[in-house]
Protein backbone atom coordinates (compact mmCIF):
# COMPACT_ATOMS: atom_id res chain seq x y z
CA UNK A 1 0.00 0.00 0.00
CA UNK A 2 1.34 3.41 -0.97
CA UNK A 3 1.42 5.82 1.97
CA UNK A 4 -0.63 9.00 1.46
CA UNK A 5 1.16 12.23 0.63
CA UNK A 6 1.28 15.11 3.06
CA UNK A 7 -1.08 17.10 0.82
CA UNK A 8 -3.60 14.26 0.87
CA UNK A 9 -3.45 14.05 4.67
CA UNK A 10 -3.87 17.82 5.01
CA UNK A 11 -6.85 17.75 2.64
CA UNK A 12 -8.49 15.02 4.70
CA UNK A 13 -7.73 16.86 7.94
CA UNK A 14 -9.46 19.97 6.59
CA UNK A 15 -12.61 17.90 6.11
CA UNK A 16 -12.77 17.14 9.82
CA UNK A 17 -14.83 19.29 12.17
CA UNK A 18 -12.79 21.90 14.01
CA UNK A 19 -12.79 19.99 17.32
CA UNK A 20 -11.55 16.78 15.69
CA UNK A 21 -8.77 18.72 13.94
CA UNK A 22 -7.70 20.04 17.34
CA UNK A 23 -7.69 16.49 18.72
CA UNK A 24 -5.66 15.29 15.75
CA UNK A 25 -3.07 18.00 16.26
CA UNK A 26 -2.89 17.27 19.99
CA UNK A 27 -2.40 13.53 19.43
CA UNK A 28 0.27 14.07 16.79
CA UNK A 29 2.08 16.54 19.01
CA UNK A 30 2.02 14.07 21.93
CA UNK A 31 3.33 11.26 19.74
CA UNK A 32 6.10 13.41 18.32
CA UNK A 33 7.28 14.62 21.70
CA UNK A 34 7.16 11.10 23.18
CA UNK A 35 9.01 9.21 20.48
CA UNK A 36 12.65 9.33 19.64
CA UNK A 37 13.71 9.46 16.06
CA UNK A 38 14.49 5.95 14.89
CA UNK A 39 17.73 5.57 13.03
CA UNK A 40 17.36 3.57 9.89
CA UNK A 41 20.07 0.99 9.34
CA UNK A 42 22.52 2.01 6.67
CA UNK A 43 21.87 0.48 3.26
CA UNK A 44 24.30 -1.69 1.43
CA UNK A 45 25.31 -0.49 -2.04
CA UNK A 46 23.06 -3.14 -3.62
CA UNK A 47 20.09 -2.05 -1.48
CA UNK A 48 20.73 1.58 -2.38
CA UNK A 49 20.84 0.76 -6.10
CA UNK A 50 17.60 -1.23 -5.80
CA UNK A 51 15.94 1.66 -3.94
CA UNK A 52 17.11 4.12 -6.59
CA UNK A 53 15.77 1.87 -9.34
CA UNK A 54 12.41 1.73 -7.54
CA UNK A 55 12.29 5.53 -7.26
CA UNK A 56 13.17 5.90 -10.94
CA UNK A 57 10.46 3.40 -11.89
CA UNK A 58 7.88 5.23 -9.78
CA UNK A 59 8.83 8.60 -11.27
CA UNK A 60 8.68 7.19 -14.80
CA UNK A 61 5.12 5.98 -14.15
CA UNK A 62 3.96 9.39 -12.97
CA UNK A 63 1.94 11.49 -15.41
CA UNK A 64 3.96 14.02 -17.36
CA UNK A 65 4.05 17.44 -15.73
CA UNK A 66 1.71 20.10 -16.98
CA UNK A 67 2.93 23.40 -18.29
CA UNK A 68 3.68 26.09 -15.77
CA UNK A 69 1.48 29.18 -15.84
CA UNK A 70 4.19 31.09 -17.71
CA UNK A 71 4.66 28.31 -20.26
CA UNK A 72 0.90 28.07 -20.81
CA UNK A 73 0.67 31.83 -21.28
CA UNK A 74 3.48 31.76 -23.85
CA UNK A 75 1.80 28.90 -25.73
CA UNK A 76 -1.56 30.73 -25.70
CA UNK A 77 0.10 33.88 -27.05
CA UNK A 78 1.78 31.94 -29.84
CA UNK A 79 -1.55 30.34 -30.78
CA UNK A 80 -3.33 33.69 -30.69
CA UNK A 81 -0.66 35.35 -32.82
CA UNK A 82 -0.73 32.49 -35.31
CA UNK A 83 -4.53 32.71 -35.52
CA UNK A 84 -4.42 36.47 -36.04
CA UNK A 85 -1.91 36.03 -38.83
CA UNK A 86 -3.92 33.19 -40.39
CA UNK A 87 -1.36 30.46 -39.83
CA UNK A 88 -3.58 27.86 -38.20
CA UNK A 89 -5.13 24.98 -40.13
CA UNK A 90 -8.63 26.12 -39.20
CA UNK A 91 -8.01 29.58 -40.67
CA UNK A 92 -6.90 28.41 -44.14
CA UNK A 93 -9.61 30.42 -45.88
CA UNK A 94 -8.67 33.54 -43.95
CA UNK A 95 -7.90 36.62 -46.01
CA UNK A 96 -4.52 36.93 -44.27
CA UNK A 97 -3.31 33.52 -45.52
Amino acid sequence: MIPPTLDQVIELAHRLPREQRRQLITRLEQELTAERPQLRPQMTPDEARAALAEVRRAVAEMPQPRLTAGEQLDADRRDRDAALLGRLADTRDDVHS
